[in-house]
């Protein structure tokens, strides 16, 4: 486990945190992985440790034996113990949650417990790769090829107008959409949402009236009250809300995608939940456009 740790951070600060050691106690199996395999297996670099040819070879074989412990563990109960049924923790949008968990619990042969989280963007790929996270669905952004994850394409879509019964007309020019009042919802505590930062650079800014962490909450906000929203269209449908296309020359778009530990590779349940999961995203597309062409 210290070689597939070191091996997959490319730093032994990094990995004694991943396996809970002091970064002596993973020096020392180090040194005896070294002795035990007559090579030095990792070198040091500016950015931390580098694997050597013996070390890549030995990697898939470790990885490999590694998930057949686990999934061996996973289906042995303890002695004189119930068997535990596992958790499934997801870290997504608020919105989709309702329709990700209606799906998983419809699978008769799905025996996990689902936990709906929504990590913080920064923290939520270190998350996955550390094992405290199963799935994340976020924007698209870039991978490390070292951090052992996997990106699954799920859903392309634009930004729309969205507003609730208490807003009766909605922004027809680029100049009433800038000035009408909306709610942003973000999970950041502070800076811009991902809309604004791609507005900003158009030189563009929205009248933000109010902002929330919940998608759900700001549904309830615009009944009650004469507020916008710029989502992205699935969400504004999945919401219920009345939605127009932006009144901006250029639309502003979305790439939502999927993130997976590679090692679940081996693990047939969280396989079929990721399909079930991509499943529930495409047929949330076939549903917008034949609305859209109704």
């Amino acid at each position: 486990m210290a070689f597939d740790a070191i091996y997959h951070q490319r730093s032994i600060t990094r990995a004694a945190e991943v396996m809970g050691l002091t970064q002596p106690a993973m020096s020392n199996a180090l040194r005896r992985l070294r002795l035990l395999c007559d090579d030095p297996l990792f070198i040091k670099t500016h950015l931390g440790v580098a694997p050597t040819l013996v070390a890549h070879r030995l990697s898939g074989s470790i990885r490999e034996a590694l998930d057949s412990l686990r999934e061996a563990l996973r289906h042995t109960p303890a002695a004189h113990a119930a068997p535990a049924q596992r958790s499934l923790r997801i870290s997504c949008p608020d919105a989709f949650q309702p329709l990700l968990l209606e799906t998983l619990l419809e699978n008769p042969d799905f025996d996990w417990q689902p936990r709906f989280y929504q990590s913080r963007r920064r923290e939520a790929l270190q998350e996955l790769a550390t094992g405290k996270l199963d799935l994340l669905i976020d924007l698209d952004q870039p991978l490390s090829q070292q951090n052992g994850l996997r990106k699954l394409p799920l859903l392309s879509d634009q930004y729309v107008f969205a507003y609730g019964a208490a807003l009766t007309q909605p922004p027809r020019t680029r100049e009433e959409y800038l000035r009408t009042p909306q709610i942003q919802v973000s999970q950041r505590r502070d800076g811009l949402a991902p809309v604004d930062l791609e507005l900003g650079l158009r030189g563009q800014r929205r009248n933000i009236a109010v902002s929330v962490q919940s998608a759900l909450a700001a549904r309830v906000i615009a009944d009650r009250q004469p507020l916008g929203l710029t989502l992205p269209g699935r969400v504004a449908q999945v919401l219920g809300l009345q939605h127009c296309p932006l009144p901006l020359e250029q639309p502003l778009r979305l790439e939502l995608c999927l993130y997976v530990e590679s090692r679940y590779r081996f693990e047939q349940a969280v396989e079929r939940a990721i399909r079930q999961v991509q499943q529930t995203f495409a047929g949330l597309v076939r549903t917008t456009r034949r609305s859209a062409g109704a």
